[in-house]
């Protein structure tokens, strides 16, 4: 049963985030050598054929905001009082 749902966990994983897709305006970031050698590692041994770096950290980032936005808005208009106090 673990088995199964680890397959089933994996196939949605790879589903989400290891399809290739453009990115057409690109921007450069920062990460450390150890962040970007995982990746690549994630990125060339698991990834769909024309997977790149940058739009897996793309599709990671996106789900991040997704999943976070209501305490990034939170912390965003917590901020703004501060702006102007």
């Amino acid at each position: 049963m673990n088995n199964q749902k680890e397959l089933l966990n994996a196939a949605g994983y790879e589903e989400q985030f290891l399809q290739s897709k453009e990115l057409k305006i690109r921007q450069c970031v920062y990460i450390s050598r150890d962040t970007q050698e995982t990746i690549s590692n994630i990125v060339r041994m698991v990834g769909q054929r024309g997977l790149t770096i940058g739009a897996y950290i793309d599709t990671v980032l996106q789900q991040h905001i997704q999943e976070h936005k209501d305490e990034i808005n939170e912390l965003y208009y917590k901020n703004l009082d501060k702006v102007i106090p």
